[in-house]
C-alpha cells in the first residue's frame, strides 16, 4: 500500500479540519405505527475528515499531484498517513477531487477523505 509523501505536509491544518462519525453503520427502517427501527448494519464503517494542506510551494504541487494521478490511480487507490487529529499511522483514501487555491506565491489543498478501518 502507498505511503503520503515524506516530503509533503499531510493535511495539518487542524482550523481547517472537520471529522465525521462512521457513514452508513446502521440501518434504519420506518414503522407504520411507533418509531423506527435501527440495527447495525456493520461495525467497519469509514469514517470522513475534510481538512487543507496550506502553503504548498509549486513544487510541493506538482509533487502532489504526480502522487494523485500516478500513485493513487487518479485517488482509487487508499494509502497510509500519520493522522494529525491522533497523532497514529491510518488508511485514508480521497473520497472525490480535490481542489487547490493559490494564495500568493503558494498553494492550498483541499479535499475529503476517507478513514477506512
Amino acid at each position: 500500500m502507498p505511503a503520503w509523501p515524506v516530503d509533503l505536509p499531510f493535511f495539518r491544518d487542524l482550523g481547517a479540519a472537520r471529522r465525521t462519525g462512521p457513514q452508513g453503520a446502521v440501518l434504519r427502517t420506518e414503522m407504520d405505527v411507533g418509531p423506527a427501527q435501527v440495527r447495525r448494519r456493520t461495525s467497519a464503517a469509514p469514517k470522513n475528515m475534510s481538512g487543507r494542506i496550506p502553503r504548498l510551494t509549486a513544487v510541493q504541487l506538482q509533487a502532489f499531484e504526480d502522487f494523485f494521478e500516478q500513485v493513487l490511480g487518479a485517488g482509487a487507490l487508499s494509502f497510509t498517513a500519520f493522522d494529525p487529529v491522533e497523532c497514529v499511522e491510518r488508511t485514508f483514501r480521497f473520497l472525490d477531487g480535490y481542489e487547490v487555491r493559490p494564495l500568493g506565491p503558494k498553494f492550498a489543498i483541499t479535499a475529503e477523505l476517507e478513514i477506512l478501518p
